[in-house]
């Protein structure tokens, strides 16, 4: 019998494959200027439902918005969101020199500063502007970045986008793999940095904290890592400064309190982490991924 699933997901791999490479036979502004604004319409159009949860997601947080306000701000989303995809398949042709000339690092000497501790550095993020870029310039910088990443369920695109960030000299952890907390802890004690993206309200452990006044299950790891090795925090951001520029801005290290009790600790430390994630989003509401059901996850439900 035909395995359909398999043959499909060979269709999608192909479709990907082929369309990266079409894109990069064209002038890189075409691509990420025009082509983003047209895929981000028509995306606009088509993904009803991503539309749809993310005008009640912008209202729930937003109520003094106007509909038409929260309209403008979805449709820039679509077409941010599709500026990201092509100027990550722009990846194999950009080079040191290009990274460095669309894209900067705030506090770098602060950074370094951390490293000299010996303790490695955990980065905090969240799905604002386009975090491979942050990742990129980061490493093109001199910082050893290890990034904590889901595997995509199809083999051929996981490849692919694993050989897009180690074409930049970023290192993969993958969630699933069965040593993944070994290669957090060997990564930190080398003195190298991990970074994790924790804006999602995914199957992995975690904690309640405030989100915009509602209670929203946040992977805990990074507190938990931070706790436990001593290693400085940081909360980062890719911020797009224009059409073709990107700022990584950096808050921290964040102060650590500890209190001798470790699962309070744990919980204030990723509410820190969050409010400062919150604020930036607040600022620039446009740069974020309002199709995700954020507070899907309710206080009386248990994640392992």
């Amino acid at each position: 019998m035909l395995d359909l699933k398999k043959i499909r997901r060979k269709i999608y791999y192909y479709g990907a494959y082929v369309f990266s490479r079409l894109v990069l036979i064209l002038p890189y502004k075409f691509s990420v200027g025009f082509l983003s604004f047209l895929f981000g319409n028509i995306s606009y159009y088509v993904a009803m439902a991503g539309a749809r949860n993310a005008r009640k997601n912008l209202k729930k947080c937003f109520p003094e918005k106007s509909d038409k306000d929260i309209k403008i701000i979805v449709k820039k989303i679509f077409c941010l969101e599709a500026k990201n995809f092509f100027e990550l398949v722009n990846f194999p042709r950009m080079d040191s020199n290009f990274i460095k000339s669309i894209a900067f690092v705030e506090k770098i000497d602060t950074i370094q500063e951390s490293f000299k501790k010996g303790k490695g550095i955990l980065f905090a993020g969240a799905h604002a502007g386009n975090w491979e870029i942050t990742g990129a310039i980061m490493a093109e910088m001199g910082i050893p970045v290890n990034v904590v990443a889901k595997k995509i369920y199809i083999d051929g695109l996981n490849d692919i986008l694993v050989g897009y960030r180690r074409s930049k000299n970023v290192k993969v952890i993958l969630r699933e793999s069965s040593d993944s907390g070994i290669k957090l802890l060997r990564a930190l004690k080398k003195g190298e940095s991990i970074a994790m993206l924790i804006d999602q309200d995914v199957d992995v452990s975690g904690v309640f904290v405030d989100f915009f006044g509602q209670k929203a299950w946040t992977p805990s790891g990074l507190a938990v890592l931070a706790l436990k090795t001593g290693a400085d925090v940081y909360v980062v951001f890719d911020q797009r400064v224009d059409d073709y520029r990107h700022k990584t801005a950096v808050n921290g290290p964040i102060n650590i309190n500890k209190t001798g009790n470790f699962e309070k600790d744990i919980e204030s430390l990723t509410q820190e982490v969050t409010s400062i994630l919150e604020e930036h989003i607040k600022k620039y509401p446009e740069q974020w991924v309002w199709f995700h059901d954020r507070w899907k996850t309710k206080p009386k439900e248990v994640k392992g």
